[in-house]
């Protein structure tokens, strides 16, 4: 006659080496509670992202772009004429463009238009070129600021750090020049805005 099997001891969850298993339950809750908060909030914010973009920004057939956004306009296309000398050995396929308005408490919105050309010339090629072009009311600035001031009321425009620029203000016209090493190249800027002057009363 066989012998039955002898049963295995069986293992108490408080006995010693015993698995936790309410831990364990508890981490993975914890887990997935963690996960599916950031599914959601990544689907929240894709959700976002698409209802600002069909709210606040136009992209035209040519890629030109329109963006409005708190009484802020601003336009990215093509590069246009601002008045300023455009550097002669700049690409003038590859340029590009923005205009934008900015709202100011108390005063008119400040407009602003900036073109940005690229060379392969070196950055001191293109100053002696600007140098030369530009009429005796551009003022060279030191290329340690990191921005100038326009209007009698002092309206800073940034620079980049370490760029060589020329400023001229005409009546209420700002003109800005800044020149910079960037990705191999230089960058030329040019700026022209109108200050923000005090709104009628």
């Amino acid at each position: 006659m066989a012998t039955p099997p002898t049963p295995l001891p069986r293992i108490s969850p408080e006995a010693p080496g015993a698995t936790p298993a309410r831990k364990q339950n508890t981490l993975v809750w914890v887990l997935s509670g963690c996960g599916t908060i950031l599914v959601l909030g990544l689907i929240v914010g894709v959700i976002g992202l698409r209802s600002f973009m069909k709210n606040h920004v136009h992209i035209g057939a040519n890629g030109e772009v329109d963006v409005q956004v708190a009484g802020m306009t601003m336009h990215a296309g093509k590069a246009k004429d601002l008045g300023i000398p455009i550097y002669s050995g700049a690409d003038l396929a590859h340029a590009t463009g923005v205009d934008m308005t900015i709202p100011a408490k108390d005063r008119e919105p400040l407009s602003m238009s900036v073109s940005v050309y690229a060379t392969t010339d070196s950055v001191q090629k293109v100053d002696d070129w600007y140098h030369q072009n530009l009429s005796p009311d551009f003022i060279r600035v030191d290329p340690s600021k990191n921005q100038t001031v326009i209007g009698s009321k002092g309206f800073p425009i940034p620079i980049d750090r370490g760029a060589i620029a020329y400023s001229c203000q005409r009546d209420d016209i700002m003109y800005l020049v800044s020149i910079n090493s960037t990705l191999g190249k230089t960058q030329i800027k040019l700026a022209r805005t109108n200050p923000p002057s005090a709104k009628p009363q």
